[in-house]
């Protein structure tokens, strides 16, 4: 399970290339990027040789992965 917290002037090369370039590691089942200016996550994983799966968070949701069997609450404002 990989997090990434990306900046503004990141944004682009963390959501394509270093998305693909995890994607490709077989280890990687999950992958959760956290942007510093917004309010929720991002989360791509797979399950076997499925293809990736996208789910956004946001709000008072709760990031449950599996891998690591804890509950994240994720709870965020928008930076003033």
């Amino acid at each position: 399970m990989v997090f990434e917290v990306v900046r503004p002037s990141s944004v682009r090369e963390d959501r394509i290339v270093q998305r693909d370039e995890y994607a490709a590691v077989g280890s990687i089942r999950r992958y959760v990027i956290v942007e510093r200016n917004a309010v929720g996550l991002t989360v791509l994983w797979r399950e076997r040789d499925e293809p990736r799966r996208v789910q956004t968070l946001g709000g008072s949701d709760v990031l449950a992965p599996p891998e690591i069997g804890v509950e994240i609450p994720w709870s965020a404002s928008v930076p003033g």
